[in-house]
C-alpha cells in the first residue's frame, strides 16, 4: 500500500467517523422583537460557548454552532454576564432537553446590565413532597422572595420535591413568577427511580432543563453540577462524574484565571468522594463552593494543593422537613438542629469579593442569630440538656459560624469583648427536645421534630459580671471572619428580682 493511499484512507475514514457523529446545531442571537425565534436583521452573537453538559464547542462569526449530542442530553448556552434567556425568570428551564441528533435548536438571548455588585440568595432544600408542603412553600419562602427585587440571582439548591416529581411543572411555574432570575440545581430526592445515570434526571430536565450548566454574573463565573451519583435505582453517593470532570475543564478554558469560580451542587464536598478532581479541573482560580442537602448549615473548608477552598452549606428552606410545631398560621416551625431556623444565605458580591449573611425566612432582614441569658427564661432550669450550663453568661447562636469566625460583644455600649466557642446544645433546640421527651410534643395536627443531644458548631458564651445581672441592659454582638460572614445583632434583656 503506498504512502499516497494510506493517506488518503485515513482522510476518507476519518470524514466516515465524523459524519456518523449524532449532533445538533443551531444559532445563537439576541432577540430584538422578543418573538423567541430569529429573524433577518437581529444580531447573530459569536464565540458564545454552547454545551450539552460535557463538551463545549463555541459560536462561530454567523453565531453558528454544532455539537455532538448522546442519548438524554440536554444543551444551554453558557451565558456571558450581559445576556440572559428571553423570556424566561427561571433561566435553565429554557435550555433544550431532550437535544435530538439532527435537530436545530436556536437560542433566543436578550441583553441585561452588568453589575459588578449584585446579590444572589442561595435557598437549599425546599423539598415539597406533597400539596400541603407545596402550599407550606407557597405562604412563606415564595412570597418573601417575590418581594425582594433588590436581589439580582435566586438559586435553588437541589431537593425541589420529596420524591414527589408530579409537583414539578407546578414549582416550575412558582419560581418562574418571581421577579428576579433563578436557576435551579438537582437533588437526591429530585431524581428519578431508574439504574441508568442519564435516566435519573429525565423528569426533572423536562422542567427545568439541564441538571449541569454554567453562567456569568457580574466578574463571577458559576458552574452548576449534579453530583448525585446513583448507585441502582435509589441509591446514590456524592460523585462527579467523568463527564461533568470533562465539562468543568472545557468550560473552564473559555474563563479568566483570575476570576472567581462559585461550584454550586446539591451534596456537600465533603462527602463528595472525588472531590480532590474536582479540585484538579478548577485549578488554581479563586473557589467558594454553595451547597445543601443536611438540613443545616454548615461551613467547611477544603485544603487542596497548599490553598483552602470554602464551602457555605446553606441550610434548608423546609428546615427538618416541615415538621414540628405549627406557628400561628399553621406553618411546621421545623428548627434545624444547629439552632437555625427555616433559613437561605444572602450574597452580596463586588467584583471577586463576596460577604455573606443568613436569612431566616419570615424574619427581619436584622435577625441573623439568637442571643440567649441564661437563667431569665423561666424553662431553663427545666431543660435536662442545658442544666450544667452556667449562669450568669448568654450563649449566642450566629446562624453560619464556624471555628474560623470574630464573635464580640459588649453590654450597654461598653468594651468589646471577645466571646468563646461553647460546646452546648442550642437553647432553642434543647426547648424542642425537652418537650418531646417530656410527651408534649407533638401536639395534634404536627409531626415531631427529631431534634437531637448534638452540640451546635454556631454557639459562643459571653460571660456576664454580676451588675449585667441586675436590672435592664443591652447587649450587642458582632461577628464576622475572612471568608465573607458578617452578623449583627442588639439584645434588650431584663434580670428581675422575683415578688415577695
Amino acid at each position: 500500500m503506498t504512502k499516497t493511499f494510506s493517506t488518503l484512507l485515513i482522510l476518507v475514514l476519518s470524514v466516515v467517523e465524523a459524519a456518523a457523529q449524532p449532533t445538533a446545531g443551531g444559532r445563537v442571537f439576541i432577540d430584538a422583537n422578543g418573538n423567541g425565534r430569529y429573524d433577518r436583521g437581529e444580531t447573530l452573537l459569536a464565540g458564545i460557548p454552547v454545551s450539552d453538559g460535557c463538551r463545549v464547542v463555541t459560536t462561530d462569526a454567523k453565531g453558528r454552532y454544532r455539537i455532538e449530542v448522546g442519548e438524554g442530553s440536554s444543551l444551554f448556552p453558557i451565558l456571558p454576564a450581559g445576556y440572559t434567556m428571553q423570556g424566561h425568570r427561571l433561566v435553565n428551564s429554557a435550555f433544550v432537553y431532550p437535544a435530538v441528533a439532527g435537530s436545530r435548536h436556536d437560542f433566543a438571548l436578550v441583553t441585561k446590565p452588568v453589575r459588578q455588585r449584585f446579590r444572589l440568595n442561595a435557598i437549599g432544600d425546599i423539598q415539597v413532597g406533597n400539596s400541603q408542603e407545596l402550599e407550606f412553600a407557597s405562604r412563606t419562602i415564595l412570597p418573601e422572595l417575590m418581594t425582594k427585587d433588590s436581589t439580582d440571582v435566586n438559586i435553588f439548591l437541589g431537593d425541589l420535591v420529596n420524591n414527589n416529581l408530579a409537583l414539578y411543572p407546578h414549582l416550575q411555574r412558582m419560581i418562574a413568577q418571581l421577579p428576579s432570575r433563578s436557576y435551579t440545581v438537582v437533588g437526591n430526592h429530585d431524581r428519578d427511580a431508574d439504574s441508568l445515570l442519564w435516566r435519573q434526571t429525565a423528569t426533572y430536565s423536562a422542567s427545568f432543563g439541564s441538571p449541569v450548566y454554567a453562567f456569568n454574573e457580574g466578574d463571577v463565573h458559576f458552574i452548576v453540577l449534579n453530583n448525585v451519583y446513583g448507585r441502582g435505582a435509589r441509591g446514590y453517593e456524592g460523585r462527579v462524574s467523568e463527564s461533568q470532570l470533562q465539562f468543568v475543564r472545557e468550560d473552564l478554558a473559555h474563563v479568566s484565571p483570575s476570576r472567581l469560580v462559585v461550584l454550586v451542587m446539591h451534596i456537600p464536598l465533603a462527602v463528595t468522594r472525588n472531590r480532590d478532581e474536582l479540585f484538579a479541573a478548577v485549578g488554581a482560580r479563586p473557589v467558594l463552593a454553595l451547597t445543601a442537602h443536611l438540613h443545616r448549615v454548615m461551613r467547611d473548608f477544603h485544603r487542596y494543593d497548599g490553598r483552602t477552598i470554602p464551602e457555605l452549606g446553606v441550610g434548608a428552606t423546609c428546615g427538618f422537613w416541615w415538621v414540628g410545631e405549627r406557628d400561628w398560621e399553621g406553618v411546621p416551625m421545623a428548627l434545624q438542629q444547629g439552632g437555625t431556623p427555616r433559613n437561605y444565605f444572602v450574597l452580596d458580591f463586588d467584583g471577586p469579593r463576596y460577604t455573606f449573611r443568613c436569612k431566616g425566612v419570615g424574619l427581619d432582614d436584622h435577625r441573623q442569630m439568637t442571643v440567649h441569658v441564661v437563667g431569665i427564661d423561666s424553662l431553663d432550669h427545666r431543660l435536662r440538656d442545658l442544666r450544667d450550663v452556667a449562669p450568669r453568661q448568654a450563649l449566642i447562636t450566629v446562624w453560619g459560624g464556624c471555628d474560623s469566625t470574630r464573635v464580640r460583644c459588649r453590654v450597654d455600649g461598653g468594651a468589646w469583648t471577645l466571646c468563646q466557642r461553647a460546646d452546648v446544645l442550642d437553647p432553642n433546640a434543647a426547648r424542642v427536645r425537652e418537650q418531646n421527651l417530656s410527651k408534649g410534643y407533638p401536639t395534634p395536627y404536627s409531626r415531631r421534630n427529631p431534634i437531637r443531644h448534638l452540640s451546635s458548631p454556631q454557639i459562643w458564651s459571653l460571660p456576664l459580671s454580676e451588675a449585667q445581672c441586675k436590672g435592664a441592659h443591652v447587649i450587642e454582638v458582632q461577628a464576622d471572619d475572612s471568608y465573607g460572614l458578617r452578623a449583627h445583632a442588639l439584645r434588650p434583656y431584663c434580670y428581675v428580682e422575683p415578688a415577695r
